[in-house]
């Protein structure tokens, strides 16, 4: 053995053990309860490997036994069982939308505590942002008698441009102009000492759907976000490629321009609404306040302007995905935002538009579904990034 050779072992030694022990760890968070057995079969690593690393997890309190599985074929002794130890702490996952503050409090085993929100006029600054912000997070944990001292990290998805590296706002519709950049992680780092990251709104759900909900066996799709409200209508995408977020050079792919539309305008110009047509049986709602909660709910009535909406709205997303279906050839769209709720409403249009319209190249076989996670995409985002950084490091 050479010089070369002897000085490089000890560095590459301890890259093994941490990958061997990230390894082992995410196998259990996906396939837990499960035996030390187990994970020595499916990792190929060595039974007395696996033990080693089992008993340094427990001692760190990162895992623990569960119980016994099922004695084996030779009649030996039943295998222990292990999972992830879901008290070993908490985080703290925040959606800002306008109008909007949404959180979850989730533990190591990524089971959700709790849930908050808080509704708001506008911000007005960063200070703004960060006293709604400590608002909500100080909820949380008084309503689940949880101590600060047991958070483990707080992720927050919000709208626009971001540079996760350094946790910066660089371009949100949260804000006017002259208010970004926004250095929100540096502004909340003052009053906690834990990690903060700072997510598209986009990447954050398409991150939920991979971590919490029913696309962990689908390694390409995109995550269109639509968000439509009183003020604004937007459609961002989250690229999950190959399982993992694709950013683009500039951390800002998936990114599209702002339509000049929003519920009122859409109902007036494009649905001729009329206050009767609308909401006959539902008594009266001011339509500049109006809501797409309010739409969703409508819609089952089958009213014909809801209806118009819907397929309206179902229209502009089909012909902002063709485009990137084409380019990047996913199995799989998923639609999110609260718009999501309204299931087939939303579906059926898009679906329409793009098989009709001939904006797809006819051999794509790509699946148009809706969130499985449509309420809380972006803040389960937001707490996975947190989540994904202890339990599965450099995978």
């Amino acid at each position: 053995m050479n010089n070369s050779e002897s000085t490089i072992r000890p560095a590459n030694y301890r890259l093994l053990k941490s990958l061997n022990k990230n390894t082992v760890l995410n196998l259990i968070r996906t396939d837990g309860p499960i035996s030390g057995a187990a994970l020595a079969k499916i990792t190929g690593m060595r039974p007395a490997t696996v033990q080693n690393i089992l008993k340094n997890l427990e001692n760190k309190g990162l895992v623990v036994k569960v119980g016994t599985g099922l004695p084996t074929k030779m009649g030996g002794r039943p295998p222990t069982l292990w999972e992830i130890c879901g008290n070993y702490g908490y985080v703290i996952g925040i959606q800002l939308e306008i109008n909007e503050i949404r959180a979850v409090l989730v533990n190591l085993k990524s089971q959700v505590i709790s849930e908050f929100q808080i509704i708001y006029d506008t911000f007005h600054s960063l200070a703004d942002i960060e006293k709604k912000i400590i608002l909500v997070i100080k909820n949380i944990l008084k309503n689940t008698n949880i101590d600060e001292h047991c958070l483990l990290g707080i992720g927050i998805g919000v709208s626009g441009l971001v540079d996760i590296n350094q946790g910066i706002i660089l371009k949100t519709s949260l804000l006017c102009q002259s208010s970004v950049p926004v250095y929100l992680e540096r502004s909340l780092r003052k009053y906690y000492d834990i990690p903060i990251y700072i997510e598209n709104d986009a990447n954050a759900a398409a991150l939920a759907e991979k971590w919490f909900g029913a696309r962990k066996d689908v390694e390409h799709f995109i995550f269109a976000l639509a968000i439509i409200d009183k003020d604004v209508f937007g459609i961002g995408y989250g690229l999950l490629l190959k399982n993992d977020i694709y950013r683009g050079a500039n951390m800002f792919a998936g990114e599209t321009t702002s339509y000049d539309l929003t519920i009122k305008k859409i109902l007036v110009d494009h649905c001729h609404y009329t206050e009767k047509q609308l909401f006959d049986g539902y008594g009266y709602i001011d339509v500049d306040k109006l809501h797409i909660h309010d739409l969703v709910r409508a819609i089952e009535s089958g009213n014909p302007v809801v209806r118009c909406f819907f397929a309206y709205v179902g229209k502009l997303i089909a012909h902002e995905l063709s485009s990137a279906i084409n380019l990047l050839d996913p199995q799989m769209i998923v639609i999110g935002g609260d718009i999501a709720r309204a299931k087939e409403h939303i579906l059926g249009p898009i679906n329409t538009v793009l098989n009709n319209d001939g904006l797809l190249v006819a051999e794509r076989h790509v699946r148009i579904v809706e969130s499985s996670l449509p309420g809380n995409s972006v803040s389960l985002g937001a707490a996975s990034i947190i989540l994904q950084n202890i339990l599965s490091p450099g995978l």
